[in-house]
């Protein structure tokens, strides 16, 4: 079982995380990944951002392909749901709409027109399923 979507996978990739509180994004590349921060090469310089203050990571639309198939305990929104249409709204009331399209145990992959984003689910107030 995975517990993030975010993982040492995604180093040297470029990403763009949105803050908690913050309009404009962090942008770089992925240098390290551990399970509470992640380190960031940006042109300011390196950065470490702790994931309790990510509202949502952007990525590359390849970086969410192919579906989950791990197994979740304890959850409802399980990788079986992949592919459905949801709106995710977020703690700020932040929403957006796409397709789900990965699960961990911490996130949530959902492809939105032409981004991919991996939502940490402690910035999310609730999810809309349009029909399953």
């Amino acid at each position: 079982m995975r517990d993030n979507i975010l993982d040492k996978r995604f180093e040297g990739k470029a990403v763009r995380i949105y803050l908690i509180g913050s309009k404009e994004p962090l942008e770089g590349v992925v240098d390290e990944v551990s399970k509470y921060e992640v380190g960031v090469r940006t042109p300011s310089g390196p950065a470490v951002v702790f994931r309790h203050s990510i509202a949502y990571i952007e990525v590359s639309q390849v970086e969410i392909h192919g579906f989950s198939s791990e197994e979740l305990e304890d959850v409802i929104i399980t990788p079986e749901m992949t592919g459905s249409e949801v709106t995710v709204v977020l703690q700020d009331s932040t929403k957006i709409v796409g397709k789900l399209s990965k699960v961990s145990k911490y996130e949530i992959g959902v492809r939105a027109g032409d981004r991919a984003l991996i939502i940490p689910k402690s910035s999310i107030s609730h999810i809309i399923f349009q029909e399953l």
